[in-house]
């Protein structure tokens, strides 16, 4: 069982907090780590301190929060962040989740009659959530808002949504940064859960303050989310829970918000794909179409592929200075160039021919003087079972090759011929 207390605010000088305490039963937490110990293709740091410590602290609660000046904003009415912020763990330990706080009936409905059903027809066991459901619509303000990471996607959607013929109805007011501190490194006990924070604390207020940067450059209002979900609740598993952590920190804030634009991966719903342990892009649209409120709704932004969104803002500035695509979190300011976020991302810019003027994120002279063994690199990596997002990127890149037909389209080809022999 995991049950969530009533919501509530609490504020600093700085920093508003919506927290509510959320218990999780020691069988359900045993469960969690017996599940998620045999999950391939991400890191979990559940071997120390897992249950934590914490959980038996009088003042143990899950919280969200934002700059102080939107405490206003914070939903305390209602549950809808905190039951969508734990319903993969409690989908995946077979978990009833238990709430004071209503929720939005529309939410419950998506989640109880669609989602739920869904995601877990293979389960012999089936999960409830017990608590007060309500229709009645929230009053607050109208922002759309779509989060900002610096990345090809959000990039791309700030791209479509600023311009001078964007609706209004679908027309950015607010982008946020959302710090859910997903504890990325594959490392192995011992470790320092405070050690590794600290250290990732610094990198993300880094890329947060380039999110800032471009929001100031469009004339948009900026938010920064924070959130302890991952440290003390859900310690990896990023893959499979990120859609649920970015529409959770958008519903602790649904009296600001009416639409929430969703960058999109490019990857359309597929029934085969739509699994607990598969990762949320891969059914983000169903995922979205369960979780509205009376009051906010989610709107996809896109379905194109990474090729084409490079293709638009290949050449865009604000890209050229704040480019972040890597899944190596050391600190540093340059993109490591050789992680799969950043192959399908250099790779295709080259192609392209884009690649000049991204010097300040990449370290393209080492691109350029290894390019030949990145390519194999990317494609030895696509050939992994689990990879299946790999060979689609190789299948773009080399349509791509072929269309431009250019020196680094045609070493692209032969490197994979190459590999086929």
């Amino acid at each position: 069982m995991i049950t969530i207390g009533t919501p509530y605010i609490t504020k600093d000088e700085k920093t508003a907090y919506l927290r509510a305490k959320v218990h999780i039963s020691d069988d359900s937490a045993n469960r969690y780590l017996q599940k998620t110990s045999k999950l391939v293709n991400c890191a979990w740091l559940t071997e120390v301190d897992y249950p934590p410590a914490k959980w038996d602290e009088p003042d143990c609660c899950l919280w969200f929060s934002v700059p102080a000046e939107y405490a206003e904003y914070l939903c305390r009415e209602r549950s809808n962040a905190f039951v969508l912020a734990m319903l993969w763990y409690a989908m995946v330990t077979g978990s009833d989740i238990s709430f004071e706080a209503p929720m939005s009936q529309q939410l419950y409905n998506g989640l109880t009659q669609k989602l739920i059903p869904l995601l877990m027809k293979d389960s012999d066991i089936k999960i409830s959530l017990k608590g007060p459901v309500t229709s009645e619509k929230l009053q607050g303000e109208n922002g759309i808002v779509c989060g900002m990471s610096c990345g090809v996607d959000s990039m791309y959607s700030l791209f479509r949504h600023t311009s001078d013929d964007t609706p209004k109805s679908k027309k950015l007011t607010h982008l946020m940064y959302c710090e859910l501190n997903y504890l990325f490194p594959r490392v192995t006990p011992p470790y320092d859960i405070d050690e590794i924070f600290v250290g990732i604390k610094r990198v993300k207020t880094m890329l947060a303050e380039n999110s800032r940067t471009v929001a100031q450059r469009h004339d948009l209002a900026f938010l920064h989310f924070d959130s302890n979900l991952d440290r003390d609740f859900y310690r990896g598993g990023y893959i499979y829970t990120a859609m649920y952590r970015y529409l959770a920190c958008v519903l602790a804030m649904e009296k600001l918000f009416s639409v929430y634009i969703i960058s999109s991966s490019g990857h359309a719903d597929s029934l085969e794909e739509i699994s607990l342990f598969s990762p949320t892009q891969h059914y983000e649209n169903m995922l979205c179409g369960c979780c509205g409120t009376e009051k906010l709704k989610y709107m996809i932004s896109d379905h194109e592929t990474r090729i084409e969104k490079l293709k638009m803002i290949g050449n865009d500035p604000d890209f050229k200075d704040f480019a972040n695509v890597c899944f190596d979190y050391d600190e540093k300011t340059l993109n490591c160039g050789i992680c799969y976020g950043c192959m399908k991302t250099i790779i295709p810019l080259d192609v392209l021919g884009k690649l000049n003027g991204f010097e300040k994120v990449f370290d393209t002279k080492k691109y350029y003087s290894q390019r030949r063994d990145i390519y194999k690199r990317l494609i030895l990596f696509s050939r992994r079972p689990e990879a299946s997002y790999a060979r689609e990127s190789v299948r773009q890149i080399l349509s791509l090759s072929k269309e431009k037909n250019n020196e680094a389209g045609k070493e692209f080809i032969s490197v994979y011929n190459e590999l086929q022999e």
